[in-house]
Order: structure tokens, then C-alpha cells, then sequence
């Protein structure tokens, strides 16, 4: 009989898609307290609280099974490939919370075109909010003290979103001293990956940061930027930095690059000696 009564009471801790719990509010921000409050009335230790956002039109999400694979549609030589499927990009992001400390303590993305089930804990689902909604929620939780080992994948998702907005959100906390060096070079590694160009400019300054490991962490994004951006930018940092290993870093970043412009500087270095 108990084994009957587990089994029942696993099969309704499944939750598909459409049995999510509905939170209802005004905004993102008061659907995601709502969803706490709900939560802080059941009995589970931890649950999920999730809502999808809304994609980079250059970025393919794919989440299957536990792997999650992201891929930009244009390449550092400007091709761009058109997918296949013109179908429409369902990514959530769904946030595991522990109950007693109201802490994240996970973070997944997943695809909502894929067939999926939860189990052993609630889904609170918060809808569909804007990109800047989105953003501001998961800016909040990076920049709070007590979840920063969450930050770098909070700001890989929030790198994801179709915002203008997303690199002044990024260059806020890589140009903030108050932050934690770890913070803000995890801010500064995904600043590397968006196409704007004012996330060009700031890169290149934030290369004169007080901090030698600020330093080096843009030289390293500005080296995962589009060639015909990132290599003029790299060539003067190595040849005019005044930090030797911020001249080394960029000179290691450029010889990951095949391109011209890098053999000529390259020839150059080697007829000095």
C-alpha cells in the first residue's frame, strides 16, 4: 500500500508545460515575489520558478536532455547562416529556489518546443515578459552579494536577450569598482559577446582598468569580437599597453587569429629582435 501511495504522490509532482502554476501580477518583479510567497506556503524545500524571455535573433538555442548548446548564426568574418526552420525559439529560464533562504541554487535554460516533464518539485511560471523585464530581474540577483556564485550564468542569459539594453546592463557592473573583481570579469567575458558597438569601445578602455585581472578579462572579450573590430584594437594594446602580461595576453589573442593584418604585425615583432 505505501509503495501505491509513493507512486501517486510522485505522479503528481509531474508537471508538464501547460500544469505549470500560473502566477498572476503587474510586472515580472511582483509575479516573481507572488510566486515566492505561494511557495513559502507549501511544503516542498526548494521549487522552480521559470518564465521565458525573448531570444537574440542571432543566437540558436538548443537544450536537450542535460546538454545545452548555444551558437551564433554569424561568424567572426561577418557569414551569416540561415537556419533551416523558421520555427520559433521557446527558451525559458528556470530558476531552482530554496525555500528556507529564498537563494537560487540553480539555473537551467530550457526549450519549450521540446517534450519535457518536472518532477519532485513545483513550476511556478511567471508568462512571457519583456526583454528589459527579464533583464532587470536577473541584473537584481547577479549584483546581490549573496548570489554572486550565480553570476556568470545570469549573465550569460541575460547576454541571450533581444534588448538593446542588454550591453549598457553588462558595462554598469564591468565599469563598477564597488563589485568584486570575479563579478565584474564575468560581466566583462559576456560583454565580449555582444554586437553593439558602444560594448566595442567600452572594451577597449576597460583594457586600462586600475585592475591588471580587469585588464587582461577585456583583452580576452575583446578577442571574441568580429575580426575587422577586434584585431586593430588587440595590435595597439600589444604594441602600446603599459602592462608587459596585458601586452602578452593580447599578443596570445592574436595568434589565435588567421588573418593578414596578424602576420604583418607578427613579421614586424620578429625584424625588432
Amino acid at each position: 500500500m505505501n509503495t501505491i501511495i509513493l507512486a501517486v504522490l510522485l505522479l503528481q509532482q509531474v508537471y508538464a508545460p501547460a500544469d505549470f502554476t500560473q502566477v498572476s501580477g503587474g510586472s515580472l518583479k511582483a509575479r516573481y515575489d507572488s510566486a515566492i510567497a505561494q511557495a513559502g506556503r507549501a511544503s516542498d524545500d526548494s521549487f522552480w520558478i521559470a518564465y521565458r524571455f525573448p531570444v537574440r535573433k542571432d543566437v540558436r538555442i538548443v537544450a536537450r536532455d542535460n546538454n545545452l548548446q548555444i551558437s551564433s548564426t554569424t561568424s567572426s568574418d561577418g557569414i551569416e547562416w540561415i537556419p533551416d526552420a523558421a520555427d520559433q525559439q521557446r527558451i525559458a529560464i528556470f530558476l531552482m529556489i530554496g525555500k528556507s533562504d529564498k537563494l537560487i541554487r540553480s539555473t537551467r535554460l530550457i526549450d519549450l518546443n521540446q517534450n519535457f516533464r518536472v518532477h519532485d518539485r513545483r513550476v511556478y511560471w511567471l508568462g512571457d515578459p519583456n526583454g528589459d523585464e527579464s533583464l532587470n530581474l536577473l541584473d537584481a540577483f547577479a549584483l546581490d552579494a549573496q548570489q554572486q556564485k550565480n553570476s556568470s550564468s545570469l549573465f550569460h542569459y541575460m547576454s541571450l536577450h533581444d534588448s538593446p539594453n542588454v550591453a549598457s546592463h553588462l558595462l554598469q557592473v564591468a565599469r563598477d569598482t564597488t563589485k568584486t573583481v570575479e563579478v565584474r570579469r564575468n560581466a566583462i567575458n559576456y560583454l565580449g559577446r555582444q554586437v553593439s558597438q558602444q560594448a566595442a569601445q567600452e572594451l577597449e578602455k576597460l583594457s586600462e582598468d586600475p585592475s591588471t585581472e580587469i585588464q587582461n578579462a577585456a583583452v580576452q572579450a575583446i578577442a571574441r569580437r568580429p575580426d575587422d573590430e577586434s584585431i586593430p584594437t588587440l595590435i595597439r594594446i600589444a604594441k602600446d599597453h603599459p602592462r608587459q602580461t596585458v601586452r602578452q595576453q593580447a599578443i596570445r589573442s592574436l595568434s589565435n587569429k588567421k588573418d593578414p593584418r596578424v602576420v604583418d604585425f607578427f613579421e614586424q615583432v620578429l625584424k625588432k629582435k
